[in-house]
């Protein structure tokens, strides 16, 4: 059986099946105010689920849903209402969402008054298995991608999987794809049994799945805490994905994140394979996967040249060069390559035709 608490570098990650843990960890603490904080999607369908177990009432907020949300300027209104509530720094901020809530809201609570506790409640598959875990906080600026952040660990995550019975099948699609990068960049066994998840309308995400998947993130994060060296193994198919993802976002057709790391994942294993790092053969199992997790119709009108500007001014850039993690075969990786402009417009070509 399964252990139920995993512990990630000095947090504690909780499979929390009926939400026992939650209870516990809100009855045993003081906190002067619970707040929960959420996009208006989670406050109507999630909340619903923790507020049982909840000691005392909070002090719920909530902003519109969607990646355009994460701004200063929704940091500014939630801000301002703690301040219009005389929060102090005892109080304790519950992020009930997906990636958007998790970023933001951890930005928020760690900059409040220099520092509230918070804890992550994730109620995506993306979130459960990624974005909620190993302490990156932030928010997109200026149109760039997660251009501000810090990281700050939260004092828990509490995985709930019955929040996955809210979402639409592209939310599972999307998360999917996340666990797909942990299978390619560190175990090739997680990356066989996926296959076997993806023959019908939505994944089938079962408990070993869910494990296997959130001990790639735990292994990285805590051998790398600040990325410096091996946990940029995560940022596979990122650095094309979220170029992609802030052009759509730009445009006013916004995508998933996770949609925008497959098609990322699609380039950037193009980009393995042209610079020598594996296979044909492996190379073309992979393209065959990520091709039906994802739906690269939706992006074929795209502009490539403002493509390439975002990549240019990606945060993982350094001297001057755009720097990749790439795959080194199924289940390895390889971080810190350099690759020229030509073969970065070759793969976009690539993934669109």
């Amino acid at each position: 059986m399964k252990p139920d608490i995993i512990n990630i570098d000095g947090c504690p990650l909780y499979l929390d099946k009926d939400l026992n843990h939650l209870k516990s960890f809100l009855t045993s603490r003081s906190y002067s105010t619970l707040i929960v904080l959420g996009d208006n999607n989670t406050i109507r369908h999630c909340y619903p689920l923790i507020e049982p177990v909840l000691p005392s009432q909070p002090l719920v907020l909530e902003f519109e849903a969607g990646e355009h949300s994460k701004t200063l300027a929704t940091c500014e209104t939630v801000w301002r209402q703690l301040l219009d509530q005389r929060i102090d720094r005892k109080a304790l901020l519950i992020l009930l969402g997906g990636g958007v809530t998790g970023d933001m809201g951890g930005f928020i609570a760690a900059t409040y008054k220099r520092g509230l506790d918070f804890i992550h409640v994730p109620t995506t598959l993306m979130s459960m298995t990624d974005s909620s875990i190993g302490g990156k906080l932030g928010i997109d600026f200026d149109r760039i991608k997660n251009a501000i952040g810090l990281f700050r660990n939260p004092r828990g995550i509490f995985i709930h999987t019955a929040f996955l019975k809210t979402l639409p099948p592209h939310e599972m699609w999307s998360g999917l794809s996340e666990i797909a990068k942990h299978a390619l960049i560190a175990n090739n066994v997680l990356f066989r049994n996926l296959n076997n998840a993806v023959g019908g309308p939505i994944p089938v995400i079962d408990h070993e799945i869910l494990h296997q998947s959130i001990l790639v993130k735990k292994t990285l994060v805590e051998r790398d805490p600040f990325e410096s060296s091996v946990r940029k193994a995560l940022n596979f198919g990122h650095t094309i994905g979220h170029a992609i993802e802030s052009q759509q976002l730009a445009s006013g057709d916004p995508l998933t994140h996770g949609e925008a790391v497959a098609f990322g994942m699609i380039a950037e294993t193009y980009l393995s394979h042209r610079t020598g790092l594996i296979l044909a053969d492996h190379h073309e199992e992979i393209q065959k996967f990520l091709r039906r997790i994802c739906n690269v119709d939706k992006i074929r009108n795209i502009d490539r040249t403002k493509i390439q500007a975002y990549i240019l001014n990606d945060k993982k850039n350094e001297s001057g060069k755009v720097l990749f993690s790439l795959l080194n075969g199924i289940g390895s990786f390889s971080i810190n390559k350099a690759i020229e402009e030509r073969l970065i417009s070759e793969s976009i070509a690539y993934l669109l035709n």
